[in-house]
């Protein structure tokens, strides 16, 4: 599945693998750099490995590929590796079984296989381009110290730790997920102090939500991010929107809506399901890529709509690359539509 720049939307019935394949994405770009697949993490919380497994089969093998499109930043840092390359694409693959702890990851520069390696059958070792034994055990996920050789290597697998280097830290900070069920972050107790906050990030269930729209409603710098967020709102006939402490370390955000203020968590489905997208989008870094699971939560044909245009304006003036899953066919003539069925 190839996605473009700016605002994708894949439409399918439920259970159609809408989810599945985004948090397939997620589960990997949250585990980049780690020694094992992050299950609950930041981003997604799955709890169990054997979660994500078909029939729950510890046997079976699970694949994520993910091809990236070569832009200026992954280039820059090539090029203090040594590799030119100003466009084109890197391929990584992450396999794994369960059940015998077998891993196998392959390495694309374009279409020339750099790399495969993991551990089979308890052995460490790179499979192409030759047979080299490796002195860690590769469970690293998208990091160069995986492919730790036990002897100087081939110049093809300098190349490979080069890219995956270079692949890792051009993604750092430009990647968000937003869950289904954000709808739910208000029942948060919301104690976790600023300082713990990420920069950029309303987290995968939104639990960051109010706590971001209280360090915008009260750093300066923030004032037209703010003015952009409660532009967007009114389409959902939201007046104004607010945040503060009712006591201390306990945050609650409040809105207002026909004249008369409450508390956000009786606000409907829509607000809930809209807020934190709004707040993400704000908060981005250009050039990000946004994954949005269920943005149709709580909306009509008409309110998806007139989100996905605010959506596709973000998208375009920010340069960001939306992904997100609907069950309703969007009506915007700017997106990208994939669909699926349940076969």
């Amino acid at each position: 599945m190839e996605f473009s720049e700016g605002l994708n939307v894949i439409v399918g019935p439920p259970s159609s693998g809408k989810s599945s394949m985004l948090e397939a994405i997620t589960l990997i770009m949250q585990s980049r750099g780690e020694d094992a697949l992050i299950i609950e993490g930041r981003l997604l919380m799955i709890h169990d490995v054997v979660d994500v497994l078909r029939n729950l089969d510890t046997s079976s093998r699970v694949t994520v590929s993910l091809r990236f499109s070569i832009d200026d930043q992954i280039s820059s840092f090539l090029k203090d590796t040594g590799i030119n390359a100003n466009s084109g694409s890197i391929t990584y693959s992450y396999s794994f079984i369960h059940s015998s702890g077998n891993v196998e990851q392959e390495v694309w520069l374009n279409d020339n296989l750099l790399v495969t390696f993991g551990r089979i059958n308890d052995k460490n070792m790179i499979l192409k381009p030759e047979i080299i034994d490796l002195c860690i055990t590769p469970y690293h996920i998208m990091h160069e110290d995986a492919l730790e050789t036990c002897s100087d290597p081939p110049d093809s697998v300098k190349v490979a730790k080069a890219v995956l280097f270079s692949l890792r830290q051009g993604l750092r900070d430009r990647f968000f997920f937003i869950g289904e069920n954000r709808l739910a972050w208000w029942k948060r107790t919301f104690e976790t102090t600023v300082d713990l906050l990420p920069d950029y990030s309303v987290g995968g269930d939104a639990q960051y939500t109010v706590h971001q729209l209280s360090r915008m409603l009260t750093v300066p710098s923030y004032r037209e991010q703010v003015k952009e967020i409660l532009s967007e709102m009114q389409s959902l006939n939201v007046e104004d929107v607010t945040a503060g402490f009712i006591a201390p370390n306990r945050l609650m955000g409040f809105i207002k809506a026909k004249g008369s203020w409450g508390v956000l968590y009786n606000a409907g489905l829509g607000v809930r399901s809209i807020l934190p997208l709004i707040v993400q989008l704000v908060l981005a870094p250009r050039g990000s890529t946004i994954i949005i699971d269920g943005v149709d939560i709580g909306l009509n044909e008409e309110s998806l709509e007139n989100v996905l245009s605010a959506v596709g304006k973000y998208a375009k003036s920010k340069d960001l690359q939306i992904i997100a899953s609907s069950r309703l066919r969007p009506r915007v003539n700017d997106a990208k539509v994939i669909e699926l069925n349940n076969q």
